[in-house]
């Protein structure tokens, strides 16, 4: 089976502080399923890498080794195109950004569960049926 994986996990796997229990457990499912990202996970993990070396949570050196090792990791990044009015509708109906709509939107366009750290993204994803225990 397979599953979606939010930015805020997949950096907790990158960068030590963020990590806690259930990215671990997240972590070892990954290792056993597939994980998919929409295609907006590349700017959202360039820029949350960003902000870490602004407020010197990370080195230069350390978010470079973090993106060395998230190019290695066999994500299944989606690109089939969202319309943004969906993403609209679902971020107005669960009270998330828009961001974070299409990370629900692509879980439930797949039917997989969604793998999340964000309170709101999560009560979103059990809303819809779709979180990752």
């Amino acid at each position: 089976m397979a599953f979606a994986l939010d930015n805020s996990v997949l950096v907790a796997w990158l960068v030590p502080s963020q990590a806690n229990a259930y990215t671990r457990r997240c972590n070892q499912r990954a290792r056993r399923e597939s994980m998919l990202v929409p295609a907006l996970w590349e700017v959202e993990f360039a820029n949350v890498l960003r902000v870490l070396v602004a407020r010197r949570i990370l080195s230069r050196h350390q978010a470079e080794t973090a993106f060395q090792h998230a190019a290695r990791l066999p994500l299944g990044v989606d690109r089939q195109p969202v319309p943004p009015r969906r993403l609209f509708e679902l971020g107005e109906r669960h009270g998330i950004s828009a961001y974070d709509a299409a990370y629900l939107e692509l879980a439930e366009r797949r039917g997989v569960p969604l793998a999340t750290r964000d309170a709101r993204l999560a009560r979103a994803a059990h809303a819809a049926g779709l979180h990752l225990s």
